[in-house]
């Protein structure tokens, strides 16, 4: 709901309370003390994350790495729960310290055989490299994203990275077809499952060049399957069917960016417009 203050402000209230529960209780509960305690840190974390208090959200996970530690938590959920810290330190320009933390995860869940760990391990690796200014080795962490994410099958973060690659190819100077594909892949996802995440797509579909006309579902697939292990077709076929093809839910997209862009330029218009009468008010005042 975005009241992110007012849990944060809640959560360090409970801190006290938290380090002073049992590890284990003689009632019979319906959660295990160590849950709650990491649950409600996380959503502190969570909160902080939010607000953009950096510093805060470490601070957080760092306390409620101390207690997965304490009570035997394996190295896969350690490493899972430290991921959390890749954001804020990216924020804080601490890339280094980034870098290391992501080669550590990325290590466990390569042992750990952990298919969806390492798509969200390279996509921040490709992020970081984003930060850093290295656009095509971006890229190249997120082709490998990709692959990892469809194994896992999580439609979601399919379309989270088939948006980021797009972003990095973009800045690559790569062809402006395959980044549109790309993105008509992530807005073609997120309008099926109906995420609240379309929107983003949206406005980078709207902000770029665009044909007179969308590319048929058929090129988009052409193209995105170009990355190794993306079955975009296959995986499009599984989703809710919220637009009856591929066709029609790239359709819809489309619209929408038009959309977009016609609200925008009306934005624009209307902008134009007040600074024309301002500066026809400040001329007469001079006179």
């Amino acid at each position: 709901m975005g009241h992110y203050a007012e849990v944060l402000a809640a959560v360090e209230k409970l801190r006290p309370q938290l380090k002073a529960l049992p590890e284990q209780s003689d009632a019979d509960e319906t959660a295990n003390p160590w849950n709650v305690r990491e649950t409600l840190l996380d959503t502190g974390r969570s909160a902080a994350m939010r607000s953009e208090q950096w510093e805060t959200a470490l601070a957080l996970n760092a306390e409620c790495l101390g207690y997965k530690r304490r009570r035997g938590a394996d190295e896969v959920e350690l490493a899972r729960a430290a991921f959390n810290d890749y954001g804020p330190l990216l924020r804080l320009e601490r890339y280094r310290e980034a870098r290391t933390l992501l080669e550590g995860c990325r290590a466990v869940d390569e042992r750990a055989g952990d298919v969806g760990g390492l798509g969200a391990d390279y996509s921040a690796l490709a992020d970081l490299e984003y930060q850093e200014g290295n656009h095509p080795a971006a890229a190249r962490f997120e082709h490998l994203a990709l692959r990892y994410r469809y194994q896992a099958g999580q439609p979601e973060d399919c379309a989270i990275s088939h948006h980021n690659l797009a972003n990095y190819l973009e800045r690559s100077a790569a062809a402006p077809e395959t980044v549109l594909a790309h993105r008509l892949a992530a807005g073609a996802i997120r309008a099926q499952i109906g995420s609240g995440m379309l929107q983003s797509t949206i406005r980078n579909i709207a902000n770029s060049p665009m044909p007179p006309a969308p590319p048929p579902f058929e090129q988009v697939c052409a193209i995105v399957e170009q990355v190794v292990g993306v079955r975009f077709r296959e995986s499009f076929a599984r989703l809710p069917q919220r637009a009856p093809s591929g066709d029609a839910a790239i359709a819809a997209v489309w619209e929408l960016v038009v959309n977009s862009r016609i609200v925008n330029s009306r934005h624009r218009l209307k902008s134009v417009s007040d600074i024309r009468n301002l500066l026809k008010q400040v001329g007469k005042a001079c006179l």
